[in-house]
């Protein structure tokens, strides 16, 4: 039998073809470059193989490609091994020693890259002035940009304006009523076209007095561009006396 020159190499291992008495050829094949020379040598197609072994053609190219990734579990790929060695009348025996070693070294090499991953990721970031410098200049230009887009927002949108209390349509006994609510720090407000100071936090709070009977009380916010917001109460002052004699008179 002519042994192909790729099995020339320089490990021995024990091999069998059918028909032809066993014995020993120097080599350092891997188990794919083996199984794959013992195919190739008995002119087998991998369709032929897979007809012949029972094991899917995808098993064996992965087989002779030493891919383990792309095989199931340990156990199924032995039997491949076996049916496969068999079928193109390779040593059983020497072809499953085979598959044990080159099993450890992979599960090895899985081990250590894994492990060198986990290091890689692990690995802390050191805090430098020249990092620190880099984040602080995000921080300014975003600050920036976020004070851009406040400025035009608050120059392009009205004011924002909510009175909190009192509500609108009531009836009060008493002369005057505080007015209170929420508006743009940055707005001017007036309550009845006098201007009311607003806190850093966006409140404000006003007396206004009464005149007997219905109140019509304007409350406006008014930004930098001019754009304006407002709110408009109805209240109605009615003395205790005024209720008294309308109760006796009814």
């Amino acid at each position: 039998m002519t042994v192909p020159k790729i099995i020339q190499r320089t490990k021995r291992f024990n091999t069998m073809v059918k028909g032809f008495s066993k014995r020993k050829v120097a080599t350092d094949l891997t188990l794919g470059e083996m199984l794959k020379c013992g195919r190739e040598s008995k002119n087998i197609s991998i369709e032929e193989a897979e007809t012949g072994s029972k094991v899917k053609a995808k098993y064996l190219v992965s087989l002779e490609k030493d891919d383990w990734g792309d095989l199931p579990s340990s156990v199924h790929v032995r039997g491949f091994v076996m049916a496969y060695s068999k079928f193109i009348g390779l040593n059983v025996s020497e072809a499953l020693g085979l598959f044990d070693r080159e099993k450890k070294l992979y599960k090895k090499e899985s081990v250590h890259n894994l492990s060198y991953k986990r290091t890689i990721k692990d690995v802390p970031i050191l805090i430098t002035p020249k990092l620190l410098g880099y984040v602080a200049a995000v921080v300014l230009i975003a600050a920036f940009f976020g004070y851009i887009s406040y400025q035009v927002r608050g120059f392009a949108g009205t004011p924002d304006l909510k009175i909190t209390s009192p509500g609108n349509n009531q009836i009060f006994e008493d002369d005057s009523i505080e007015i209170a609510g929420v508006a743009d720090i940055d707005a001017v407000l007036r309550i009845n076209q006098e201007v009311i100071p607003i806190t850093n936090d966006g409140h404000f709070i006003s007396d206004v007095k009464l005149h007997k009977g219905v109140n019509v009380i304007k409350v406006e916010a008014v930004n930098k561009a001019k754009k304006q917001t407002s709110e408009v109460l109805t209240i109605e002052y009615k003395p205790k006396t005024a209720l008294i004699n309308l109760n006796t008179n009814q």
